[in-house]
């Protein structure tokens, strides 16, 4: 497969830290996951693919509900996770293929559904991404794209995203709720839907996904305790019980091909 320097440093991070990623509670969530599936109105039959699919929890969940269900991901690991998992799991009707979701190696029109999940803000280029989920859906093609967001405060958002990359260099941006809107306007998709969720880690766990160094550990605990006063990055930073905790934002759009 050919790649990108982007995506090299993707599957260098994740390749390191795959395993403590997919044990994250809110990665695995099946309930969550079981939401999200029930948005996109999956019908039997219908071919879904999983974009930027990662452990792939998410393409086994619209498997589960009788689709053909085809994951997507540049990063091996996961992929060779996802096939031992499906496999306990007695899943038929699920693949998946090692590619770059910038150019996925799928054929145009060929799906029903697109769904991305927890993943666009690694995305150097969302729009590219995108447009390939576009290409490679039918006509009438349901999209679900569901990632945290960050503050309409710019100030805010900048300093979300300087500490999401001091824990994960792989993360690019979060795009805040207006962003993804204008993304969908530009490329002619309606949204049909648009759910919000609040997810709460403690910040421990959620540094141990990204294993920074130590001295990016502390610069991290630093930054957000100093984001806990006037909720300075839009993460709710908050000392609870005498742990350090924060939440995401997530939105989850439901949008549709305009006629």
């Amino acid at each position: 497969m050919a790649t990108n320097p982007d995506l090299v440093r993707i599957q260098e991070q994740f390749r390191r830290q795959a395993t403590a990623y997919e044990q994250m509670a809110s990665v695995s969530d099946r309930e969550a996951l079981r939401r999200l599936v029930a948005v996109s109105r999956p019908a039997a039959g219908e071919r879904v693919l999983d974009v930027a699919c990662g452990p792939a929890f998410l393409t086994m969940a619209f498997a589960e509900c009788s689709c053909e269900a085809i994951g997507v991901d540049g990063t091996d690991i996961f992929l060779g996770h996802a096939r031992d998992e499906a496999s306990r799991r007695g899943l038929k009707n699920v693949h998946f293929v090692l590619g770059d979701v910038e150019r996925m190696p799928l054929a145009d029109a060929s799906f029903d559904v697109a769904a991305c999940r927890a993943a666009v803000h690694h995305f150097p280029r969302p729009e590219v991404v995108v447009r390939e989920m576009i290409r490679v859906t039918r006509p009438r093609a349901r999209f679900l794209i569901a990632d945290q967001v960050s503050s309409e405060d710019t100030d805010k958002a900048a300093l979300h995203n300087e500490i999401e990359r001091l824990c994960d260099p792989t993360h690019v941006r979060a795009l805040s709720e207006s962003e993804f809107e204008l993304l969908f306007a530009r490329l002619r998709l309606t949204v049909a839907f648009k759910g919000r969720a609040t997810i709460d880690y403690s910040v421990a766990e959620w540094i141990s996904h990204g294993g920074p160094p130590p001295e990016r550990v502390a610069e991290i605990e630093r930054k957000m305790r100093d984001a806990i006063e006037g909720d300075r990055a839009g993460l709710q930073v908050r000392v609870e019980n005498g742990e350090l905790r924060f939440s995401h934002t997530g939105v989850a759009f439901l949008v549709e091909k305009r006629a």
